[in-house]
């Protein structure tokens, strides 16, 4: 199968040197043998030439907001829309996660709560118990976050997956082509401590005093990555549980 990153921003430079830029992240986390990955770095203007030549698209985070009139941002948002007509498979994770929900007849906006940074442990709704059941989740499920901006309203026949104390929509799915994290599967926890150093002053001190607490433990990332895997691969939501529940 044939896969792209639409890069929407970059990791720190002490990641980039660690282990690489976002794309590998995603990569390393994602890829199966066989699998074709290619990125486009959308928020400096690279986009694919046809929508039809994936299989899949993994929409990254980013420091932009999903509300800016940038025109990147708008035609990220027009990309998706033509990708979902497809049908074809939309991960979207943080800014992605965002950008989907907006481009698909959501909203997002800046979270009245603040910061959500560090692990957060995440809890399942009814429908996104029903899918743990099948995979084993755990519950709670932890989480790595940086955000400010929130999904506000999912899309039209979205499923609620997933919701956290600061967050309500930290998880949706739409249909058996869209899955969406508030979160970030693809981070480790070095990679939080240094975006967090590094918006120390913009930070309230008691927000960045509990992220970097909270990164004592770790996220659960073999489970996030067998779900989303099987997800890109086509036998994820149908089989796992999720697909053909109640929309919300």
């Amino acid at each position: 199968m044939k896969f792209s990153v639409l890069k929407a921003g970059r990791a720190t430079r002490r990641t980039r040197e660690r282990i690489g830029d976002t794309e590998r992240m995603f990569i390393d986390l994602l890829a199966r043998p066989g699998d074709q990955w290619d990125v486009h770095d959308v928020e400096h203007g690279e986009f694919p030439e046809s929508v039809n030549d994936y299989d899949g698209f993994v929409i990254s985070g980013g420091p932009a907001s999903v509300n800016d009139q940038d025109p990147w941002v708008l035609r990220l948002l027009e990309t998706v829309r033509q990708a979902h007509r497809e049908n074809i498979f939309l991960l979207g994770i943080c800014l992605g996660h965002q950008v989907v929900a907006t481009a698909l007849g959501g909203a997002a906006e800046v979270n009245p709560k603040g910061w959500d940074i560090g692990l957060k442990e995440v809890e399942l709704t009814p429908q996104g118990r029903e899918l743990a059941a099948l995979m084993g989740a755990p519950q709670p499920l932890r989480i790595l976050e940086t955000h400010r901006d929130v999904i506000t309203k999912l899309p039209p026949g979205a499923v609620h997956l997933a919701q956290s104390d600061l967050t309500l929509y930290e998880m949706f799915h739409l249909g058996e082509s869209v899955l969406c994290l508030q979160g970030h599967p693809e981070m480790d926890n070095d990679e939080v401590r240094e975006i967090i150093s590094r918006r120390r002053e913009s930070l309230p001190e008691q927000v960045a005093e509990a992220g970097l607490a909270s990164l004592s433990r770790q996220p659960h990332r073999a489970f996030l990555q067998k779900l989303l895997q099987n997800f890109l691969q086509g036998k994820g939501l149908q089989q796992q549980g999720a697909i053909g529940q109640k929309a919300v």
